[in-house]
C-alpha cells in the first residue's frame, strides 16, 4: 500500500466505512458494528470522576453522622471498581474492533478472544494517567467548589419585588459557566491526545505485541519524519470529527422529532378511537406508557446506527493514514478491499509473467 497524505486518506476510509457497515446492509449486523464503534470510545480515556464525590465525605459527616459518611464513601469506591471494569472492557474492545476494521470482520467474539494480553500493557497506562490526570485536576475543582458554596450562601438568592439579581449572584453564576466550559475544554483536550495514541500505540501492539515502549518509538519516529504530515492528520481528524458528529446528531434528531410527532399523532388518535370503544381509562394509560418506553428506548437504538458510521470514519481514516507508513496494516487493508469490477467490454487481466522469464 503506498503511502497516503492526510487529505488522501479521506477517500478510502469513507468507502471502508461503507464496506464494514453496509456492505451487505443488514438492520441487526449494521446496529452491532455500529454500537461497538461507538462504545470503544469509552475505552479512549479513562477518567476516574467517581472519586472526586470522595471530597465531599467531610460535608456529609458533619451533616448526617459517621454511618452515612462510611455508606457515601463505600458506594463511592465500589462505584468505581465497576467504572474500573467497564473501562478494561471497553479498552479491550478497542483491539478487536481495530481487528474487525482492519480485516472486515462481522463478528465481535473471535476477534475479542485473540487480544487479551495485548490490551493490558495500554489499559494499565491509560488507567495510571487518567487517574494522575483526574486526581491533579480534582484539586483545584474541590478548592473552587469549597468556596463557591459559602458564596451562594451569603447571597441573596430570591432579591425583592422589582429589583434586579445582585452583582453578586450574576458573578457566581458565570464563573460557575466558565469554570464549567473550561473544564470541558480541558479533558476534550485529554480524549483527542489519548484518541491520537490509540491510533498509533493500538496496531502496533495488536499485530505484533511490540510492547508499549517501542509502540511510542515508531509514533515518534512517525512524527519526526512527517512533522507537516502529521500536523493536518491531526487537524482534519479534530476537524472531521467535529463536523461528522454535529450532523450526524443533528440530522438524527430533525429525523427522530418529526418520527415522534407523526408517532405521537398516530398513538392519540388509536387511543382516542379506543376510549369511544369504551376502554377503560387505566388500561389506556397502561398502553400508552408501554408505548412511550419502547420509543424511549428506540431513541437508543436509532442514536447508535446515526452516531456509528461518524465514529468508524475516523478509526478507518486513522488506519490508512498509517497504511502506508505500516507495511503490516497496509497489507491487511489492500487484502480486505475488494477489486472494482472491470467496465463492461473490458478485455480480461493478463496474467503475471515470470520474471526473469525461464531458460528455453
Amino acid at each position: 500500500m503506498r503511502i497516503l497524505s492526510a487529505t488522501e486518506c479521506i477517500s478510502p476510509a469513507i468507502e471502508r466505512t461503507k464496506l464494514v457497515l453496509f456492505s451487505p446492509f443488514r438492520k441487526g449486523r449494521t446496529w452491532k458494528l455500529c454500537a461497538t464503534s461507538y462504545v470503544t470510545s469509552a475505552g479512549s480515556t479513562f477518567f476516574p470522576f467517581p472519586l472526586v464525590y470522595l471530597a465531599f465525605v467531610p460535608f456529609v459527616y458533619k451533616a448526617a453522622g459517621t454511618g452515612v459518611a462510611v455508606a457515601v464513601a463505600t458506594g463511592v469506591l465500589l462505584f468505581t471498581a465497576l467504572f474500573v471494569w467497564l473501562f478494561y472492557l471497553c479498552s479491550r474492545l478497542q483491539f478487536a474492533w481495530f481487528d474487525m476494521l482492519a480485516n472486515r470482520g462481522e463478528f465481535v467474539a473471535p476477534a475479542w478472544r485473540k487480544y487479551g494480553p495485548q490490551s493490558l500493557p495500554w489499559t494499565n497506562l491509560k488507567l495510571a494517567l487518567g487517574a494522575a490526570v483526574t486526581l491533579v485536576t480534582a484539586v483545584p475543582i474541590v478548592a473552587f467548589v469549597r468556596r463557591l458554596i459559602p458564596l451562594f450562601r451569603s447571597i441573596p438568592l430570591t432579591p425583592q419585588p422589582g429589583q434586579p439579581p445582585s452583582p453578586e449572584l450574576i458573578h457566581a453564576i458565570f464563573a460557575v459557566y466558565a469554570s464549567y466550559f473550561l473544564l470541558m475544554l480541558f479533558f476534550g483536550f485529554i480524549y483527542v491526545i489519548f484518541s491520537l495514541l490509540a491510533n498509533f500505540i493500538v496496531p502496533s501492539l495488536a499485530l505484533e505485541n511490540t510492547g508499549i515502549r517501542e509502540a511510542f518509538r515508531r509514533m515518534v519516529e512517525l512524527i519526526r519524519r512527517e512533522p507537516g504530515e502529521f500536523t493536518i492528520f491531526v487537524l482534519l481528524k479534530i476537524g472531521l470529527g467535529v463536523a461528522g458528529y454535529m450532523g450526524a446528531t443533528i440530522v438524527w434528531e430533525i429525523v427522530f422529532l418529526l418520527a415522534t410527532f407523526i408517532v405521537g399523532a398516530v398513538v392519540l388518535l388509536f387511543g382516542f378511537l379506543l376510549h369511544l370503544a369504551g376502554v377503560p381509562i387505566i388500561v389506556l394509560i397502561v398502553l400508552g406508557a408501554i408505548v412511550g418506553i419502547a420509543w424511549y428506548l428506540s431513541m437508543f437504538y436509532t442514536m447508535l446506527l446515526a452516531l456509528g458510521p461518524a465514529w468508524t470514519f475516523m478509526d478507518a481514516y486513522a488506519l490508512y493514514f498509517l497504511g502506508g507508513r505500516y507495511p503490516m496494516l497496509g497489507d491487511l487493508l489492500e487484502r480486505s478491499t475488494p477489486v472494482p469490477p472491470s467496465p463492461p467490454g473490458y478485455p480480461p487481466p493478463t496474467p503475471y509473467l515470470t520474471y526473469p522469464p525461464p531458460q528455453a
